[in-house]
């Protein structure tokens, strides 16, 4: 009975795949698949050594991903040397070899090869939602008699069933595998076959080829057959990927054919055409990570939040790792390299950097050009010699461009100068003209001096920057934008849990905690997320005394309806990869503070385990009431982890926040002073605080009242651009003082003055991940669209602009704020974005909430509005007749612009219905 009952869900299953159609298949074996591949395919074929299955644990930010089969690739036909199990191959098991990949075929005639397959490889992959198997057809290398084939195809034919009874719920891909597929219809769900059109000449160094006609005509014939017998057939051509209009091509007559098209580079590294062609927006940061640390290098500082504000997504990269061998096609949009040393070896570099170039990747080098002499000739840079200390060269900057913060000052380089660009900067020296900022069709480059200007305390940038790097890259999509949600800025609250054992100066009876809990919690009503520190309130910290009633008044801030709990580490670590050296037996390279590298709790030695998980632990066991656990882990000290460190915390399925310098203020009223959203370290990205807490405006809580000063960076990070959302972030130690508990209510009086959407700090960093791993594409009619978590839903169009809301999917407004279109979307991830020159009929225009359940169909539109504090919102119509409940109250703003305020609704139901 279980094994009819089994049969039958497996049957079912595979008349679904039968009839699956519009399937987006994605085969990325070379390498680790980008977080944007789980928005683009449906089914992801991956190496299980590059990408086990439980690597997608660590992504836990990936919401709504569209893949919902990551399928294992195995070769059943050949064994392969860089295996871990290799070695663990009998030599009876080998038939032959396969030169080519350098591979030996096996022999699955062998009971002991099935067996070793069954027990020792499948086992491994069971995380996996189904295995794609390669190589059936390698044996027709070696055996040439037809009765030795007739029997290997039997075995083969007999593993693959025993494998689906092993297995019945799993997904499973052939590669060809032609002379069994009639045996195999019912237990195999798709059939994959490569070289259909295009394909690779392995005998000319796996070049580019173009198939012949009757190669192509053979292997049309078995595909037609294979979707007669009910396979979903799916078909890998192989497209230098240089040749973009080739790849859409060919994607197109594959469709035509009924089959599902994958078309990628040789190697399966890249993210290839299925039903999206994706729109690449990452640009790649080459720098030294033996000099240089991305957490605060220059790029850092200076480009990437102009980059973001662009919507491309800036990736650190050390070049010590080695260089990257994978494909960028449909991924990245350009590479900046900014090397404080020049590359070990110049020669490699130059040939890499060249490979991109010819891919139609954009290169822009910062201070110096690290290339041989055939590089800056191939780019046809000319050196014409060099700029002295002494020196002081004539500058001319192009016509239509300002200086932005600061002149131009050369001090030494190379004199250079290109046959063809954009001259951004022009320099006269002993009788030499060159070129100090040039930017040209393969990239371009700024020579020290030329776009940052170094003036001791600070640096400047000498044109701006949002400007320059649109001009470099010209995006050819909106910007994806995690400081407005529904038209509103995003507002944020987090508490560092640093004094949480102290007690107010004004009123000794009470501790911070106390203070800051009726003071400021509960009267302002916004989501905040609140840290402790468990060396500071636990019985083993350092106040044992107080820990019993520092807890009960920790249970009573979780208990909170707008707390959810972070933790800020055990031992609130001031300088992490000090400590981190320290611990590993290695001498730190920075000097311990005054009062050392953390707090000296009596017996603890570091460890970055115990600081992260255990703290959380801590925290969920003593602190956290029934289901609320902690979220956030919140960096402490110099907040700067290493990447090991780093990866703790996605491996916890934890947030990781803190970090950065944003403060700038009018009397530093400098662009470095905005920091991007974080910073990867590796595989692993960091969650920069939006804006800088009150101990940097309070000049080392100094000035108790300086934190006001917030407001300034609160103004300056929204006009002219809207770069940042607002921020509120401080620590316990802000309830001590009069002054400094007056300036927090002067800061959430401000921000609550404004127009703003409040979501706790989680929220935001999941619309950071989702930034980055989200993805913009074309899908089959040439329509952009955008894949995403559903989380991040604002898109940013710097012109004028509207959306078609009725030919859209997934839109549900709009907003003009600082010239820009701020588009509103809603929760589904799956968006198409429509555009017009006219205002829609109907439009939500902003929200102090998100939107849920939105419905359009014709012209009925219904959708929900969720806040954390009393709803507020403004619609559009223009012939609609609105229906709103609660009813609440209702203010005609302007012609069709009606304005809904509520006392105390968190929950409004919205539907229009609209004339045609």
């Amino acid at each position: 009975m279980r094994f009819i009952i089994g049969l039958l869900c497996l049957l079912s299953s595979l008349i679904v795949y039968a009839q699956a159609r519009d399937l987006s298949v994605g085969f990325i074996l070379y390498r680790q698949p980008p977080d944007e591949a789980f928005y683009l395919y449906d089914w992801l074929v991956v190496d299980p050594d590059n990408f086990p299955a439980e690597r997608l644990e660590e992504k836990f930010y990936l919401r709504n991903r569209r893949t919902q089969k990551l399928i294992a690739y195995v070769s059943i036909g050949e064994l392969e040397p860089y295996r871990v199990y290799f070695k663990e191959a009998k030599k009876e098991w080998v038939l032959g070899e396969n030169r080519a990949w350098d591979t030996l075929v096996a022999d699955i005639r062998k009971e002991g090869y099935r067996e070793f397959l069954m027990k020792r490889v499948f086992p491994k992959l069971s995380g996996f939602d189904g295995f794609f198997l390669d190589t059936l057809d390698s044996y027709q290398l070696v055996l040439k008699k037809e009765e030795e084939r007739k029997e290997y195809e039997r075995e083969l034919l007999n593993f693959i069933k025993n494998l689906r009874k092993a297995y019945p719920e799993k997904l499973l891909l052939i590669n060809r595998g032609f002379e069994v597929m009639e045996g195999l219809t019912g237990v195999v769900n798709g059939l994959v076959a490569e070289s259909l059109f295009y394909g690779i000449d392995l005998s000319r160094d796996k070049a580019y080829k173009k198939m012949k006609d009757d190669e192509t005509q053979w292997l049309l014939e078995r595909l037609k057959k294979a979707k007669e017998l009910g396979f979903e057939v799916i078909v890998v051509d192989y497209v230098d990927p240089k040749d973009r209009k080739l790849a859409r091509e060919l994607r197109e007559r594959i469709r035509s054919l009924g089959f599902i098209p994958f078309i990628s580079d040789r190697y399966l590294s890249s993210l290839g055409l299925s039903l999206y062609e994706p729109i690449p927006r990452k640009v790649l940061v080459l720098y030294d990570g033996e000099v240089q640390n991305p957490y605060n290098m220059g790029a850092t500082r200076f480009f990437f939040s102009s980059l973001e504000f662009l919507g491309f997504v800036p990736v650190t990269y050390d070049i010590n790792r080695g260089l990257p061998d994978y494909g960028f096609m449909g991924e990245y949009m350009g590479i900046i390299v900014d090397l404080d040393s020049p590359p070990k070896d110049k020669g490699k570099f130059t040939k890499w950097l060249l490979q991109r170039v010819e891919e139609g990747i954009k290169v822009f080098f910062v201070n110096d050009i690290p290339l041989s002499d055939y590089g800056l000739k191939y780019l046809g840079i000319e050196k014409l010699g060099e700029i002295r200390a002494v020196d002081r060269p004539v500058l001319t900057k192009a016509e239509g461009w300002e200086y932005f913060e600061a002149e131009p000052s050369l001090e030494w380089g190379p004199m250079l100068r290109v046959k063809r660009g954009k001259v951004l900067l022009k320099a006269e020296l002993r009788g030499t003209t060159f070129y100090p900022l040039v930017i040209t069709h393969w990239g371009g480059y700024a020579l020290k001096g030329s776009l940052v200007v170094d003036k001791g305390e600070y640096e400047y940038l000498v044109f701006n920057p949002i400007l320059f790097f649109k001009t470099l890259f010209e995006p050819n999509f909106p910007a994806p934008d995690v400081t407005t949600e529904n038209g509103r800025r995003i507002l944020t609250a987090h508490i560092d849990g640093d004094a949480s054992f102290g007690v107010a100066d004004f009123d000794p009876s009470k501790s911070l905690m106390e203070v800051i809990k009726d003071e400021i919690i509960k009267r302002y009503q916004i989501p905040h997320t609140v840290s402790f520190i468990e060396g500071e309130i636990s019985p083993e910290g350092l106040y044992p005394d107080k820990s019993k009633r520092l807890i009960e008044i920790a249970r009573s801030l979780a208990l909170l309806p707008n707390v959810e709990l972070a933790s800020h580490s055990l031992s609130h670590p001031f300088s992490w990869q000090s400590l981190e050296k320290l611990s590993s037996g290695l001498k730190p390279s920075t000097e311990p503070a005054p009062y050392g590298y953390n707090l000296p709790i009596k017996g603890y030695v570091f460890s970055p385990e115990r600081e992260i998980l255990g703290s959380v632990d801590f925290i969920n066991r003593y602190i956290s009431p029934e289901g609320k656990r902690v979220k956030v882990f919140l960096w402490t000290g110099d907040c700067d982890p290493s990447g090991s460190t780093l990866k703790l915390t996605y491996k916890a399925k934890l947030y990781n926040v803190n970090g950065g310098l944003t403060w700038i203020n009018k009397l530093e009223n400098i662009y470095s002073l905005i920091s991007p959203m974080g910073v990867n370290k590796g595989e692993y990205f960091q969650i920069f605080a939006p804006i800088q807490n009150e101990n940097i405006y309070t000049n080392r809580w100094t000035d108790y009242y300086g934190y006001t000063r917030v407001i300034e960076t609160f103004k300056l990070t929204e006009n002219p651009h809207r770069l940042k959302p607002i921020s509120i972030y401080y620590h316990f130690y802000s309830g001590q003082k009069v002054a400094s508990l007056k300036a927090l209510h002067e800061v959430y009086t401000y921000a609550l003055s404004q127009e703003v959407n409040p979501i706790f700090l989680s929220e935001y960093a999941q619309k950071v991940m989702e930034f980055r791993s989200s993805v913009f594409a074309f899908d089959t009619e040439g329509n952009m669209v955008f894949l995403s978590g559903g989380n991040l839903r604002t898109l940013r169009f710097d012109s004028d602009v509207y959306p078609n809301i009725k030919r859209s999917k997934g839109v549900v407004g709009y907003r003009k704020v600082n010239n820009s279109t701020y588009v509103h979307l809603d929760g589904s991830g799956n968006y198409r974005i429509v555009l017009s020159e006219k205002p829609p009929n109907f439009a939500l225009l902003d929200a102090n909430g998100k939107v849920e359940n939105f419905e359009q169909s014709h012209s009925l539109y219904k959708f929900t509005i969720v806040s954390y504090i009393p709803t507020e919102f403004k619609l559009y119509s223009d012939g609609c007749y609105i229906d709103v409940k609660p009813k609440g109250s209702i203010t005609e703003k302007g012609k069709g612009i009606f304005e809904f305020k509520y006392k105390e609704e968190k929950r409004v139901y919205v539907e229009a219905r609209c004339n045609s």
